[in-house]
């Protein structure tokens, strides 16, 4: 609230999101003022002065709407900025370079990876106490698996395929499983970054543009425009509409053309006369 001499100001949430959203709500209430000076006017004169006060409003709010339009079309640069650094700045996704890394847990998990896939497994062995014995013994195995996209957009991940604790009461059987699954989906770990399928193809942009370094299936490698570093450092400039010539910019023109002196024709007069 601001305090003034005849009326207080509300603002309301006056707030600048860059890029995003901008807000302005302000109200203006007068109470206990002297309105003495204006009531020995008549209701004529005071028509009069509320009709150019209202205009003078309507011209302030005018202006308001002018800016208004002058940061709708700044913001829309500024997101457009917010979009391409988002995309540079995507991290490099981590991954195995196509071998397989044993995990030190309970549950002996292991995974392979490269930019586009990446597979866990692990078995995890049941056991039950024997009192006779008193030793815990194995009574089944649990074996599980997935194969994932290997996105490096977080929260990207998509499950391709995969079993959770699949049981087995002998552990060969188990392990012949498992060997079976890592051999069925051993083709997508031959390259560092394969082709990616259309269907997976969101996994790996970012605001509709592809990952530097990936390709999709059936395209060739699209090389990067622009460097991280040019953009950053202002190298780039968003592209602008040409504005048009006012009118009277045209106007300006036809007489600075018409006052222009004829050059060639006094040059040709020239010729002549050397001539």
């Amino acid at each position: 609230m601001e305090e003034n001499q005849d009326y207080r100001v509300y603002r309301y949430g006056d707030n600048l999101k860059p890029g995003y959203e901008l807000k302005i709500e302000h109200s203006v209430f007068c109470e206990d003022v002297d309105i003495s000076s204006l009531i020995t006017m008549g209701t004529e004169s005071l028509e009069a002065m509320r009709q150019g006060s209202i205009d003078g409003e309507q011209k302030a709010y005018s202006i308001v709407q002018a800016a208004a339009k002058q940061w709708e079309k700044q913001a829309a640069a500024t997101q457009m900025i917010n979009r391409a650094l988002e995309y540079l700045r995507t991290p490099e996704v981590s991954h195995t370079s196509n071998q397989w890394k044993q995990e030190n847990n309970w549950r002996n998990s292991q995974e392979i990876s490269n930019r586009v896939y990446k597979m866990t497994c692990s078995i995890w062995e049941d056991t039950k106490y024997d009192r006779e014995t008193k030793q815990s013994v194995p009574v089944a195995w649990y074996v599980t698996w997935y194969v994932y996209v290997n996105s490096p957009n977080k929260g990207y991940t998509e499950r391709i395929a995969g079993q959770n604790q699949k049981r087995y009461t002998d552990k060969a059987a188990a392990m012949k499983y498992l060997e079976g699954r890592k051999k069925a989906y051993s083709h997508l770990f031959t390259e560092i970054s394969p082709p990616i399928p259309k269907q997976y193809e969101k996994h790996f942009t970012v605001h509709g543009a592809l990952l530097p370094g990936y390709t999709l299936e059936g395209q060739e490698p699209v090389k990067a425009a622009h460097t991280a570093t040019e953009v950053t450092e202002g190298g780039i400039s968003l592209p602008e509409k040409a504005e048009k010539p006012s009118v009277l910019g045209k106007l300006t023109i036809a007489k600075s053309q018409e006052k222009a002196p004829d050059v060639s024709g006094t040059t040709k007069k020239k010729e002549d006369m050397q001539l």
